[in-house]
């Protein structure tokens, strides 16, 4: 069994669509992991024999909620992890290509390739890079044939994983809030000997929003998030000084971002926590 982790979060009406296009599927044992402030998502009577849920009090980060729902949800019968978004939805026929190509050996965690599902002939991504000298990463935004192929990282929306290999790694790295934790995790499986591989006919498609690239929140945790991925690429303090180089010549396009940067940046060296709370702050005093 696969014990399939669905990150909830916002539109109930856009979880249980997830749900819906991998409830019948016999593999899966499906938990919801609520991580809405609310905390108020309840299982409709028709999904009650089939679904579970686990609330985190809506304050967790994307690794720590993640994290929790696996270490409360598993038992015995799993010997692998799914973790989607609540905005994907699975194709028919994706689980089996995953679940078949993390079976060959050395093979530790495998994606989909995610179309749009506003548009699916075009490509969210299909994997993701590592660009180490700007310490960054992104996800491939076009189609790599059909074969499944090696690549640096999966994008959080979408990942499946051998229970093993996520035990030996330790789970989801919890110094992120939202963003690169899904890029290390790659790094430290393939440092254990095991391949990060995609699928490009296993589909799963992604209800991808408005960009937030320029909401302050955003560009907040961005700017720390990247930080701290540079030290996992560089070094503690090379990879600090890497990050922030690149961190700045992308905030230079306004004095907004300019300035979420420098508060980025002394945030982080003066090692104010980033979570909730943090962000919020940013919130309120940039979005008035």
């Amino acid at each position: 069994m696969i014990l399939c982790v669905i990150l909830h979060y916002g539109s109930e009406d856009v979880t249980w669509e997830c749900v819906e296009s991998v409830i019948d599927n016999e593999h899966l044992d499906v938990l919801i992991v609520d991580n809405d402030p609310a905390q108020r998502i309840a299982v409709p009577d028709r999904y009650v024999e089939k679904v579970r849920i686990v609330r985190t009090g809506g304050i967790a980060g994307f690794a720590a909620a993640n994290n929790l729902a696996v270490d409360h949800g598993r038992n015995d019968s799993h010997d692998s992890v799914l973790l989607l978004n609540n905005d994907t939805v699975v194709l028919s026929d994706a689980i089996a290509k995953l679940r078949g190509l993390l079976a060959e050996d050395k093979v530790g965690a495998v994606g989909p390739c995610m179309p749009y599902a506003s548009d699916p002939q075009k490509i969210w991504a299909c994997g993701g890079v590592i660009i180490k000298h700007k310490a960054n990463c992104h996800g491939i935004d076009e189609a790599i044939g059909s074969k499944p192929i090696d690549v640096d990282y999966l994008p959080g929306a979408a990942i499946l994983c051998k229970l093993a290999v996520w035990d030996l790694v330790g789970g989801l790295p919890e110094k992120y809030f939202l963003a690169y934790e899904e890029a290390e995790f790659a790094i430290e499986v393939r440092a254990r000997g095991y391949r990060v591989m995609v699928h490009p006919d296993a589909r799963i498609l992604h209800k991808v929003g408005m960009s937030s690239d320029t909401q302050p929140m955003y560009l907040y945790n961005q700017y720390r998030s990247r930080l701290r991925f540079g030290g996992v690429l560089w070094g503690k303090y090379a990879g600090f000084v890497v990050a922030a180089f690149w961190c700045l010549r992308g905030s230079m396009r306004s004095f907004r971002s300019l300035s979420i940067w420098v508060r980025a940046l002394a945030d982080e060296v003066s090692g104010v926590p980033l979570d909730r709370a943090s962000l919020q702050k940013i919130k309120l005093l940039y979005e008035k």
